[in-house]
């Protein structure tokens, strides 16, 4: 019906190798993929070739870190969009730290689902890109706010390459920890 894989990580999983757990739901269990969960950044869900789902439902994508964690919708695949490739960001201890692995499994999700439900599971991701968003912009001015030396009205006096500067520090740490921005608790 399905299969996914982990970019950079595994070859194709197809639904026959994940635990059906109901007609509508199966789990995968991440251990066997690699030692460290948090390596493992995107996952590419697609439909197999002559699949065709009911018109009115999709596959939603979830993660789940832990024994007593949450499910958490990463995204979805259907007829009219029979491939995605989802960032999992797993979820993460109250301090911002991983989930151990020793406090339960790390497991990925696939559940077919009604239209309704996915569309606005999927107008909650676009709310989480526009923080996101406002969370970069906010990034950028805390950057240019730390050259100002004199008070000049509402205008804040930076260096020609700051901006330059901002984005060579910023895909630095983007590069290091994708998660970054996500985990601040700064507010706007």
């Amino acid at each position: 019906m399905f299969g996914l894989f982990f970019v950079g990580h595994s070859g194709p999983i197809t639904s026959n190798q994940l635990t059906q757990v109901d007609a509508t739901h199966w789990v995968l269990d991440c251990a066997p993929i690699t030692s460290n969960y948090t390596d493992l950044k995107e996952v590419a869900l697609f439909l197999l070739p002559g699949t065709v789902i009911d018109p009115n439902s999709a596959l939603g994508l979830y993660v789940k870190a832990g024994a007593s964690g949450q499910w958490s919708y990463r995204g979805c695949v259907h007829n009219g969009h029979p491939s995605e490739v989802m960032p999992l960001q797993w979820p993460l201890n109250e301090d911002g730290s991983p989930v151990s692995p020793a406090v339960g499994p790390i497991q990925i999700g696939v559940s077919v689902e009604p239209g309704e439900q996915i569309i606005q599971k999927e107008g909650s991701k676009v709310g989480a890109k526009e923080e996101f968003a406002k969370r970069v912009g906010l990034d950028l001015f805390r950057f240019l706010e730390s050259f100002q030396t004199q008070q000049m009205g509402n205008h804040i006096v930076v260096p020609a390459d700051a901006l330059d500067r901002w984005f060579v520090r910023f895909s630095e740490k983007f590069r290091r920890d994708p998660d970054f921005l996500t985990r601040r608790k700064e507010t706007f």
